[in-house]
């Protein structure tokens, strides 16, 4: 037993230890995710089997520690089971209000998909395989049930490490601050917009010294470029235009970035400010471009924010396509070859 806590203890601090290496070197990396589930799940061995020596050591404790650890087994069941329900119905029911709120665009049925999709995936597709006798169609079956549980662990750890960059500790002075752009009513911004130039300017004003760029080209049905009417709404707010820079020609986010960047002097630190929904892909696409940054969200709608993140999940696959091909390759090399081996097997 000393042994075993010996080496749980040694799998939490390297678990612990990881994490905060990506934590301070590159935490726009999935991996931030996945080492601070490890460090969990190991903090969890570490706790049990300190529960058990205690047992040993204490014999008086030991239906106490039996005790715990069906409580702790029934509150994770619980939690599963809770979890699981409380992502259908807000799925189901912020998809239903995107709908009335924002239109039948096809962008707006992804959150009430995903919802109707869960609920496929764990009451209907089980039954699609209990009816599948062909060893064909038993391999289908296993390929895509693999597929959808190795998405399901990435938008697991998408969202977790999305969450991490959104968490901001005693950073570095900041240089420059830049607002990405969204779409215009006429030449006023939205209040999606003004969010994030409102989280730009508490940004900005955290930085004494800073400049703050707008970003954003015109796009169809705007009346003038986004930068332009960012700059304008920013200045009734107070900020000196000579702080600020107007970047217009951006029509992407890659752009965003790319256009914004040329006008800051070498070697500058900077943040994207974006809805909380956008700033990890934004970060990743930074990443992609070489370029050292942070990222601050500005407040959404919840009814949108959920959508909107289903929206921005599916565009990190995009991205991040030749991965995502080589892993769901890999899974089906896996399949194959374990159909070779059943058959030399029989």
């Amino acid at each position: 037993m000393v042994l075993s806590f010996s080496i749980v203890l040694v799998l939490f601090l390297l678990a612990l230890g990881t994490f905060l290496w990506v934590l301070t070197h590159e935490r726009r990396s999935l991996w931030s995710g996945m080492t601070l589930v490890w460090t969990i799940i190991t903090f969890g061995l570490f706790t049990a089997v300190s529960l058990l020596i205690a047992a040993e050591v204490f014999p008086v404790t030991h239906q106490v520690v039996l005790l715990i650890f069906v409580l702790i087994l029934l509150a994770i069941m619980f939690s599963v089971v809770a979890f699981i329900a409380t992502l259908i119905i807000m799925f189901i029911y912020d998809g239903i209000k995107i709908l009335i709120r924002e239109g039948n665009r096809w962008t707006n049925f992804l959150s009430l998909a995903m919802g109707i999709g869960i609920i496929a995936y764990l009451f209907l597709f089980p039954l699609v395989g209990k009816l599948t006798h062909s060893n064909f169609g038993t391999y289908i079956y296993l390929f895509i049930n693999l597929v959808i549980i190795y998405l399901i662990f990435i938008m697991m750890m998408y969202t977790l490490t999305s969450w991490i960059n959104l968490v901001n500790i005693k950073t570095k002075k900041l240089d420059y601050v830049v607002v990405l752009g969204a779409g215009l009513m006429g030449k006023k911004v939205t209040p999606l917009l003004a969010a994030r130039i409102n989280r730009g300017i508490e940004v900005y004003r955290r930085n004494p010294g800073s400049k703050i760029i707008m970003s954003g080209g015109q796009g169809p049905g705007e009346e003038i470029p986004e930068a332009v009417a960012m700059a304008k709404y920013a200045e009734e707010k107070g900020i000196s235009k000579q702080d600020i820079i107007v970047e217009d020609k951006s029509k992407t986010t890659r752009e965003n970035l790319i256009f914004s960047h040329r006008l800051m002097k070498p070697d500058s630190r900077f943040a994207i400010v974006t809805n909380s929904y956008h700033v990890y892909r934004a970060l990743v696409l930074a990443k992609r471009l070489g370029l050292q940054c942070i990222g601050y969200g500005a407040k959404t709608k919840w009814y949108f924010t959920l959508n909107a993140f289903v929206r921005e999940f599916i565009a990190y696959l995009t991205i991040t396509w030749r991965l995502q091909l080589s892993v769901v390759g890999c899974i089906g090399l896996g399949v194959v070859g374990l159909a070779i081996l059943r058959q030399i097997i029989r």
